[in-house]
């Protein structure tokens, strides 16, 4: 013990001859970091985690990530879990799993705009350092969007000086912004970015996931549809609907005539972890068997006593579900359905989801199937955010807005039913779409056609308001508390505390 104290004691009066400054190893400044382009290649990597997070929300699949909301308040989404804030439409501005996209956010796009303008100051290729910016304004200009999407417009972070300077900000307490500045402002980002990003098919091995020019494209498209659906019901100007439409109809022909992208032969075949970075996907985040780099969507639905036919040990919580009511909308044939689990093998036999369960009643999403690269919870299935029969079906709907339901738009509806029925040429679900003569009626059918299709992607919600219906459809189900008002979700309590200058959206 002597020994012990005399070293310390000599180390403190060594210490003492010399001034000690503070050194902080885990801040990045100006001066360590982004001076090659090795650094801004990792900065700009890092940024892409913002998709992640921890692996639960964000663009993952836990509840109160992009998915869970734009599911859980719609007719294709019951969950066995205590979800009844969103699933019967109670939500408040205190509720804090409502809140959870918001505030996770709103960081991650000043984030990007202090990457922005430290990248500036680097010297670096003009070429690379060109699509670097464009690879952060883009990810930027997506979490823009979506945060208006489900919350309206909110007081983003664009002014460098307010995201790099603490001591600007301190005070700063935005108004939210305009739909018009916000709109613009994201509409310009995405159409300027286009220029200097890749190609799907230009893309390194390692570059999967990245931003590209089509990811870009479907996130306009998605705004200019948002756009449309506000004007004609939510805003009371539909003669200014049809500008957006004439933008989704020109766009999407971009992408058809891109050739980067075409439909999988087979549905299942999408998901498939034996077709991962297949040509559907437009828009995927890459996914690892490890906590947090992991797609745990099986996690969330495989019901408690399910056993893996292949032996695969699996987690299991028994949460997401889709109602039979949603689910007997489907053509008995559809082979859409097959994403749908009825029935499994418990170990002993196969139980039938409609007689036997735990819990709620419903069928259990699958499209994302068993994967042999797995923790149990966490496996190596890219989460698909976008993909092209998004662009098919967005077009066959603004050709109908512009000019009804012509002989285009109904070809592209063929298209995606195509690979949903056998025996499709000269059968009675190709008449289906022959047969439709009123644009009212067409429009109706591509409600229910991005339904079958889309079940658990993340479109319902937005599908739903884009075409007046996700009120009346939640009342006619039984949601007695849907109103006007829950068209948004609420801004967090916490925002409104910290900003005396942010107002909460109607009715909240």
């Amino acid at each position: 013990m002597k020994k012990i104290f005399y070293i310390i004691l000599s180390v403190i009066s060594v210490m003492a001859c010399y001034p000690l400054e503070p050194i902080t190893f885990d801040q990045l400044s100006s001066d360590n970091v982004l001076n090659t382009e090795d650094d801004v290649k990792t900065a700009v990597t890092g940024l892409y985690h913002e998709l992640r997070g921890s692996g639960w929300e964000q663009y993952n699949c836990a509840w109160g990530s992009l998915l869970t909301m734009e599911v859980g308040c719609t007719d294709e989404c019951d969950c066995n879990w205590v979800w009844d804030v969103q699933l019967n439409y109670m939500w408040k501005a205190e509720t804090s799993d409502m809140a959870l996209f918001y505030t996770e956010m709103m960081p991650a796009v000043t984030k990007a705009t202090a990457l922005l303008a430290k990248l500036k100051r680097v010297s670096i290729s003009a070429p690379k350092k060109r699509k670097y910016t464009a690879e952060i304004r883009c990810l930027r200009a997506i979490w823009a969007y979506d945060l208006y999407d489900l919350y309206g417009t909110v007081p983003i972070v664009t002014d460098p000086d307010i995201a790099l300077y603490p001591e600007k900000a301190s005070d700063y307490y935005p108004e939210r912004p305009t739909v018009d500045w916000y709109v613009d402002f994201v509409q310009t980002e995405l159409e300027e970015c286009i220029e200097n990003l890749p190609e799907a098919n230009e893309l390194l091995e390692s570059e999967w996931g990245h931003m590209t020019k089509g990811i870009a494209k479907m996130y306009l498209i998605k705004l200019y549809m948002h756009e449309a659906g506000q004007e004609t019901y939510h805003r009371g100007h539909p003669e200014k609907a049809r500008e957006w439409w004439e933008k989704v109809a020109a766009l999407s022909l971009e992408i058809i005539n891109s050739n980067q992208y075409t439909l999988m032969e087979d549905y299942m075949s999408i998901w498939s972890p034996d077709n991962q970075k297949n040509k559907e996907v437009i828009f995927p985040i890459p996914c690892f068997p490890t906590g947090g780099l992991g797609n745990c969507f099986l996690a969330h639905a495989l019901p408690a006593d399910y056993e893996s036919k292949s032996g695969i040990a699996l987690t299991k919580w028994g949460g997401f579900l889709v109602p039979w009511d949603f689910y007997d909308t489907y053509a008995s044939d559809d082979k859409r359905r097959n994403a749908l689990m009825t029935h499994y093998w418990n170990g002993s036999y196969e139980v039938d989801r409609r007689t036997e369960y735990t819990g709620k009643p419903g069928a259990i999403p699958m499209k994302y199937q068993e994967n042999a690269s797995t923790t149990g919870q966490w496996d190596a299935s890219d989460y698909v955010i976008d993909r092209y029969a998004e662009v098919l079906l967005a077009r066959a709907e603004a050709l109908n807005e512009l000019d009804g339901p012509t002989d285009e738009a109904k070809a592209l509806l063929h298209q995606i039913r195509r690979r949903a029925f056998d025996n499709y040429e000269g059968s009675a679900h190709q008449s289906e779409i022959d047969d439709i003569s009123d644009k009212n009626a067409f429009r109706d059918h591509i409600l229910d056609e991005r339904g079958w299709e889309f079940c658990w992607e993340g479109m319902r919600r937005p599908d739903l308001i884009r075409h007046g219906k996700l009120i009346s459809n939640a009342q006619a189900r039984g949601k007695i508390m849907a109103e006007d008002k829950h068209n948004l979700y609420a801004i967090p309590q916490k925002a409104l505390y910290e900003n005396p200058n942010l107002v909460q959206n109607d009715g909240f």
